[in-house]
């Protein structure tokens, strides 16, 4: 299995804050604060291998309502 860099973590999770501010509107900051809140940050960090396997849209999806099980009302 091949090592994952950090790079591509974090790209992946700057795009993912990015689209999902857009799809919410709101700003990144404020995005990545609401994400960071509901603890979705560290869910993509942590399951990065599966997340950027599936559909970009169903990921977006999903951060929202794993927010909104802790909490978030987006």
């Amino acid at each position: 299995m091949q090592r994952v860099s950090e790079k591509d973590k974090i790209e992946y999770t700057v795009s993912l804050v990015s689209d999902f501010a857009k799809k919410h509107s709101l700003s990144t900051t404020q995005a990545f604060n609401y994400l960071d809140r509901f603890n979705a940050i560290d869910f993509i960090n942590q399951h990065y291998n599966i997340t950027h396997t599936l559909p970009y849209k169903e990921i977006l999806d999903d951060l929202a309502l794993y927010c909104k099980n802790r909490g978030g009302n987006l």
